[in-house]
């Protein structure tokens, strides 16, 4: 059995209850008021009906005339389409009514989608009031069933179209005048004679006869009769008054008397117009009309103006015909019903049984709407067996469109109880005309479509509404509130719903929209709220969408389906706001939470959405992101996001009239992306972090993740940051904030890539250093294919940790706790302190990138300290470094080459000695050193450059193959004003002092404590090197130096060794340097002492003999204790000795000098050498002839002498006394001065001093020589 009502129509000439003996009963009819002596009641005068016996039954019938063969071909014509006349719907304060000529189509057959299973003809879970069986196609609820038991035979029913239920109302007007009339008791019967016996029955006979001449002619009514009939009429009307412009009475076949009234006039008891009629047929029932009562048996109209207006609070008055005077007023249109079920009582009407009305002009005027409409050629129909009361009614609605609109309705009830039973069904209405219908359908009022459906409601007993179940199919249209909105398409949409007036509540079974986007299926709950006008301002609903298969534009290959989704919305139409409280959406393990409002503004639409999803992977991302919208951009997506998972989804969209875009934000969590975020990088790994879209710009942050570089092991990239600056561009630029922990040599990979080379082109490779990188960096780049290198932009900031390196510094570890590292498309900087082997330093490397053949260098310090010494490999003995101080470290690495290098120190902090030559430097003096070469293996040192206090040199080292000292080749060292020589130093292997070669150059013994310091030896017993000297000039005094100087020397308890030279260049001597109290002893040999004494300057006029003198250090630099002796000199044309003897004219001896000259056997002297003269403090020459002796002064800066002492003549004889007198002294001797110049001397004799003893004669001399502090 259907669950939904349909309409069934029945051919007209389907026999009728009573419709085969009408003649019978008429007949019998005349008999019976022949015999009871009384005038048919049809044919009676005014005043003359009788009246039935008290207690005679009267068995008479109804007597229901067949229609006429005219009616019946216009009735069929009706039941196959109705006369449907044209309406316009209008503003109600400036409508113009009009009129159309169309005909409607039938609605038979049409069949509403009402959901499988539920009930439509009663309340939730209610039987049906119609009787079991009558069954009814789906969707048409234009009428029901007549059950033909329950009028006694087989009705003939009309099938017609439905209504409105707004023009339902035009069937109360059955009531207007339905007011019910009192029945008078019925007259006694008069006796009458034999004659009246035969008078009627000749008039029955001659009646008979005319009767049957007068079948299907019209009988127009004597005005004795019409007045007749309107007094009846109004007497049962109750004050009201009808009145007819015509009465015409047709007996069809069948004996079917049949009313035609024209120019029907109704009016209230006050005279007000009510109603005005055209055309009024009726057949009247046969039983009252015998008993003289004009009942209508069925009723047809045409051309009634009907007005029906609903105030604000949803009362109805109903009024007909233009300005007429309100008829009825009712809380509602089932109120209305209601009386017309009310009239239908009333005597007036009890035989009633059918009522048509064709051609209606209805205007319906809604105030709480705002709206009018006005319908023409309308059709009701009313039908009534027993007390089933059963109303259908069609409409067709023209509202300028291109499409019509019908309108059909039906009521079932029985008389006399409120509860009632309504439907209507209707075709392609606009929505904003079936939206103001129903507090139920308020909701439509937003779309601009047309609506076809069907709606089923019912009453109690009380009259209170029931649930109403709708069907409603939506055609092609548009959402849009207001026209300043844009519209919103869509193709069509299905509803079932169920409205529960009493709980302000609709149930949704389902919900079906399709649209160029796809198809929605929901279900679900909706309540009112906030009613006006007896409209609902809003709509709070719980909907459980079942199944969306989206497919905008055909961008899928196959519809992207959903099967869960629920919402809780809330739908506000003055202003239109609708607002998602929340929207779930499930899409597999996927759950999406939305939120927000579109709101129609007076400039347009304005949506904000917010959302929420707890996650979804890549691969559903592209099933749902179609391949026509943004193509690049996902393919970017494809090409670069290998995997991962998205989670914490958030969504943000607003947009607002005027807005080009919609500002759109999107975040969400993201774990195990595998990704490319650089082609020409590795991918990033492990990804974890948080990404957002907002304002157009995209930002991804990496909280975990790493890169698999080439060498080096993975770099960790959490606190990467990842831009767009502006999605909206096209192979715009894209931003890395990057932060990565790494091993440096990782690091300097990616930096190396192929696309790159930034550390190949500078020279370097990316095992440069070890250690750990804390990388912090910019990165700008295009996202586009094949992007040339140069057109990514990097800086980088990096700290590195635990540092080590074998190749900053060849042959030398670097290390570092920690550098710091710059770097950009131009260039690399490592800097910070740290350590070379043991060595303190604080260096900062610098290399340009890109640029091939560019120098990197390196710029810091390094300490320069005893350690230096040692990690070097300078070969400097121990203790020649003391202290610390700072070198300024340059080094140039260029491709290819051995690194330059240059150091630079102002010797502040350091301690220098250099002991073999007697010079040292205090911590707190400063000087310039620079130290220049090659760094490599081995390393090649070509330039020192030492200016110290004291010390001056230039030179060389050479390393050997393991950078180990070799030799130190100095081509000047300029030592104070002693030393000025080329001097070089050679290993002699781990541990040992080096050898010192002087290869020229000259030294001044005056000015220097050569050998100072190494009397003692070596504490550690490590033993100074050798010495080999070969000196242009070994100066000993301010007049006295040793030309061609050659020696062999050790060091290892202070100089000690040979050597050999020429006195001022000329007399040749032997020496030997000894050690002695920390410094050098001299001893100096000759075989030539008269030449020494020349070439000295001494003695000019001194020949042959031997000399040997020994110098002992005493007291400063420069100055010896000394001691000389020598055999058998010739002393000739000595000047100073040549005045001496002419002095004391010594004939002899004067001649003999300036001869063969005089020959001392023996002298010996003692004296002290200082840097400025020589102190004489004894000495003697000792001869065959005479004998001398002298003690002074020598200055060596004035060439002067001031000498005294005594001549002896003849000494041999006058040596007996020498033993009381100094060596050289005899008995009897003159004393003298000597002083002036050597070439100039000037002598003093004094010649009694002859007469004096020697033991007295110290009592004339000055005081002996001492010794210049």
């Amino acid at each position: 059995m259907s669950d939904k009502p349909e309409i069934t129509t029945e051919p007209e000439d389907t026999p009728r209850a009573g419709d085969g003996d009408a003649c019978g009963d008429a007949a019998q009819a005349l008999a019976a008021d022949a015999k009871s002596g009384a005038l048919p009641s049809f044919l009676r005068a005014p005043g003359a009906q009788g009246e039935k016996a008290q207690g005679e039954k009267d068995d008479l019938s109804e007597i229901e005339p067949h229609e006429s063969a005219e009616d019946q071909s216009e009735t069929e014509q009706t039941d196959a389409g109705g006369p449907l006349a044209g309406a316009t719907v209008e503003d109600p304060e400036s409508a113009e009514a009009g009129a159309g000529d169309e005909t409607a189509d039938e609605t038979d057959g049409d069949k509403a989608d009402w959901p499988e299973g539920e009930e439509i003809d009663g309340p939730e879970g209610e039987e049906s009031d119609e009787p079991e069986g009558d069954e009814t196609p789906v969707g048409d609820l234009a009428g029901d069933v007549i059950d033909e038991e329950a009028v006694g035979g087989a009705a003939d029913v009309e099938e017609e179209s439905a209504g409105t239920p707004e023009q339902e109302q035009s069937e109360e007007t059955l009531g207007a005048a339905a007011i019910a009339p009192t029945r008078k008791p019925r007259s006694k019967r008069h006796k009458i004679g034999l004659a009246g016996l035969i008078l009627i029955a000749v008039l029955t006979i001659v009646g008979g006869v005319t009767v049957l001449l007068l079948i299907g002619r019209p009988l127009v009514a004597p005005a004795w009769l019409e007045a007749r009939i309107e007094d009846q009429v109004n007497r049962r009307l109750a004050g009201a008054k009808v009145g007819f412009g015509e009465v015409a009475l047709v007996v069809e076949e069948g004996w079917k008397p049949r009313l035609h009234l024209r120019d029907v006039d109704f009016a209230d008891a006050e005279g007000r117009h009510l109603l005005r009629l055209s055309d009024v047929e009726a057949t009247l029932a046969m039983q009252p009309l015998l008993r003289g009562e004009v009942q209508p048996a069925r009723i047809w109209l045409s051309g009634a103006i009907v007005v029906v207006r609903r105030d604000k609070d949803g009362n109805v008055e109903l009024s007909f015909g233009e300005g007429g005077a309100s008829a009825q007023q009712a809380a509602g249109f089932m109120q209305l019903m209601a009386r017309a079920d009310t009239a239908l009582s009333t005597p007036a009407l009890a035989d009633l049984k059918s009522f048509e009305a064709n051609g209606l002009s209805v205007r319906f005027e809604d105030v709480r709407a705002g709206r009018g409409w006005t319908v023409d050629g309308g059709r009701v129909a009313l039908t009534r067996a027993d007390d089933t009361l059963s109303i259908r009614g069609d409409f067709a609605l023209l509202s300028g469109r291109a499409y019509a609109s019908t309108l059909g309705m039906s009521y079932n009830s029985r008389i006399g109880s409120a509860a009632a039973q309504f439907g209507m069904n209707f075709e392609d209405v606009p929505a904003s005309d079936i939206a103001v219908q129903s507090p139920a359908l308020y909701w439509l009022n937003v779309l601009r479509a047309p609506i076809s459906g069907a709606l089923r409601g019912s009453t109690d007993e009380a009259g209170s509404l029931g649930p109403l179940s709708a069907t409603l199919r939506i055609g092609e249209g548009v959402l849009q509130p207001t026209d300043e909105t844009k519209p919103i398409p869509f193709k069509s949409a299905q509803s079932y719903f169920t409205y529960d007036p009493a709980a302000q509540s609709m149930r949704f079974d389902e919900m079906t929209i399709d649209s160029a986007w796809g198809r929605a299926k929901a279900e679900g709950k909706v309540a009112m709220g906030r009613l006006e006008n007896g409209l609902p301002r809003e709509f709070i609903g719980q909907m459980t969408v079942t199944e969306i298969a989206a497919n905008p534009m055909d961008l899928y290959p196959e519809p992207v389906r959903l099967t869960d989704v629920m919402m809780v919305s809330r739908l506000e139409l003055a202003p239109f706001r609708f607002t998602v409280g929340q929207m779930t959406v499930r899409d597999g393990d996927s759950r999406l939470v939305l939120g927000g409002e579109l709101r129609a503004g007076e400039a347009g639409w304005d949506l904000s959405l917010d959302g929420r999803m707890n996650k979804m992977g890549p691969e559903r991302l592209l099933e749902l992101w179609p391949e026509s919208v943004k193509p690049r951009t996902r393919t970017w997506i494809v090409e670069n996001i290998l995997a991962g998972q998205m989670r914490n989804i958030q969504l943000g969209l607003k947009t607002q009239p005027g807005d080009e875009k919609p500002a759109l934000f999107l975040g969400f969590d993201f774990e195990d992306v595998s990704t490319l975020f650089l082609k020409t990088m590795p991918p990033a790994t492990g990804g974890r972090g948080h990404a957002t879209l907002s304002n157009h710009r995209f930002t991804v942050v990496a909280n975990a993740g790493q890169v698999a570089p080439d060498r080096g092991g993975p770099v960790q990239i959490a606190g990467t940051v990842f831009t767009i600056p502006d999605v909206r561009v096209n192979e715009g630029p894209g931003e890395v904030d990057l932060v990565t922990r790494s091993s440096i040599t990782a690091a300097l990979s990616l930096l190396d890539r192929e696309q790159f080379r930034f550390i190949s082109k500078a020279g370097q490779s990316i095992d440069v250093a070890t250690g750990r990188a804390d990388v912090k960096g910019h990165i700008d780049f295009l996202r586009k294919k094949n992007q040339p290198p140069e057109s990514v932009k990097f800086t980088a900031q990096a700290t590195l940790r635990d540092v080590v390196s074998e190749r900053i510094v060849p042959g030398k570890k670097l290390t570092a706790a920690q550098l710091a590292l710059e770097a950009s498309n131009t260039q690399l900087k490592i800097s910070g302190p740290g350590q070379v082997g043991d060595v303190k330093a604080d260096a900062t490397f610098e290399a340009p990138l890109g640029k091939a053949g560019a120098t990197s260098t390196v710029r810091g310090w390094v300490e320069l300290s005893p350690t230096f010494v040692r990690e070097f490999n300078l070969g400097l003995p121990s203790g020649s470094v003391s202290g610390a101080g700072r070198g300024d470290l340059a080094i140039d690495l260029k491709r290819g080459e051995k690194p330059e290098f240059s150091l630079t120190s102002n010797l502040s902090g350091l301690g220098l000695s250099v002991p073999q030559i007697g010079w040292s430097m205090s911590r707190g003096a400063t000087g310039r050193l620079k130290v220049a070469g090659r760094l490599g293996s081995p390393v090649e040192v070509s330039e020192i450059v030492l200016d110290a206090p004291g010390l001056e040199a230039t030179g060389r080292l050479v390393l050997g193959a393991d950078s180990s000292f070799q030799q130190a080749q100095f081509s000047r060292i300029k030592a104070g004003s002693w030393l000025d020589a080329p001097v070089t130093l050679v290993s002699r292997g781990a541990g040992a002092s080096p050898e010192v070669r002087v290869e020229g150059g000259s030294v001044d013994l005056s000015q220097t404590e050569i050998g100072e310091g190494e009397g003692s030896g070596n504490s550690q017993g490590q033993g100074g090197g050798p010495m080999n000297v070969r000196l242009d000039r070994l100066r000993i005094s301010e007049s006295i130096a040793l030309t061609n100087f050659v020696g062999q020397f050790s060091t290892a308890k202070g100089i000690d060794g040979n050597f050999q030279g020429r006195v001022n260049g000329g007399a040749a001597v032997t020496g030997r340097v000894v050690p002695r109290n920390g410094r050098s002893a001299f001893r100096i040999q000759s075989k030539d002492a008269g030449g020494v004494f020349r070439s000295s300057g001494l003695l000019e006029n001194a020949h042959g003999g031997e000399l040997d003198l020994t110098l002992l250090p005493s007291g400063g630099p420069g100055r010896y204790d000394g001691t000389l002796e020598s055999k058998n000199v010739w002393l000739r044309k000595a000047p100073a000795m040549a005045e001496l003897l002419n002095a004391i004219s010594v004939i002899g001896l004067l001649e003999q000098l300036s001869g063969r000259g005089i020959l001392f056997g023996e002298v010996e002297a003692k004296f002290h050498l200082s840097p400025k003269q020589v102190t004489l403090f004894r000495s003697s020459a000792v001869g065959a002839s005479m004998g001398i002796s002298m003690d002074g002064y020598y200055y060596f800066d004035s060439s002067t002498m001031r000498f005294q002492g005594t001549v002896s003549p003849i000494y041999l004889v006058n040596a007996v006394g020498a033993v009381l007198t100094r060596k050289g002294e005899g008995l009897l001797g003159f004393s003298y001065k000597l002083e002036g110049t050597p070439d100039k001397p000037k002598v003093k004799v004094n010649p009694l001093s002859i007469l004096t003893p020697g033991m007295f004669r110290e009592i004339f001399r000055r005081p002996p020589p001492r010794v210049a502090e």
